[in-house]
């Protein structure tokens, strides 16, 4: 417990970027270590404490204590600073910003694509995994239409599983769509929680539809908002 709160504490207060995966880790490792150490505690325990025991363990006590403490600050603080990033997304926000790596041969993460670069385009951002096989249908009326309109339309597929499998499948079905690898934070920010997950913006960058499942919804609302300028 006390290994998870204070690399919280840290990680918040340098603003380190850690990937979820380790985190998590970090947290089951300290979990089970402490779970572990009271299983032995319990087992080994004496009626009452020895005296010599009990100053040490209240200082560890209290150590503990003083870093929830400071996390708890910390996080306030970060919370209050970044209100705009825990506001689930929604349509007729203005979209949020990212640059993701783009997805070279043989998976190789390369040079960052970024929203803002589709500017003046329509955007669709598509959230997906090789092993999901709705998004891996929906996907050939999606790149059909980043072919139908590539002076109006960007198609930005974002894989969240694995860059060598989809670059793969990318190269082998010929697809035109952008690829491009999640960091984790983007789809957290863009409300993903079932795929797929697709997101259509207009050339101002503001949401005009989020859905979730395949269909030709995606293409309808593109269409539409082609259809006023």
């Amino acid at each position: 417990v006390y290994v998870d709160l204070a690399a919280t504490v840290i990680v918040r207060i340098a603003e380190l970027d850690v990937p979820r995966a380790a985190g998590i880790s970090l947290s089951v490792l300290s979990y089970v270590w402490a779970g572990a150490l009271v299983v032995v505690a319990a087992l080994r325990a004496s009626p009452a404490p020895a005296p010599a025991a009990i100053v040490p363990a209240r200082r560890v006590g209290w150590g503990i204590v003083a870093i929830a403490l400071a996390g708890a600050v910390v996080q306030a603080a970060w919370i209050a600073n970044n209100l705009e990033l825990l506001r689930p997304m929604t349509q007729g926000d203005e979209a949020p910003m990212f640059a993701l790596p783009t997805v070279g041969p043989k998976g190789a993460l390369g040079p960052q694509l970024s929203l803002e670069s589709t500017r003046g385009k329509v955007t669709v951002i598509d959230f997906w995994a090789t092993w999901c096989g709705p998004c891996l249908r929906s996907m050939p009326s999606l790149d059909a239409l980043a072919a139908r309109y590539p002076n109006d339309v960007t198609v930005i597929a974002v894989n969240l599983d694995d860059a060598v499998e989809a670059r793969a499948l990318f190269d082998e079905r010929r697809y035109r769509m952008s690829l491009v690898f999640d960091d984790g934070h983007t789809s957290e920010r863009y409300g993903v929680t079932t795929i797929p997950h697709s997101v259509v913006i207009d050339r101002a960058g503001v949401v005009r539809l989020v859905h979730r499942g395949g269909g030709a919804t995606v293409e309808l609302e593109v269409t539409k908002i082609l259809a006023q300028h």
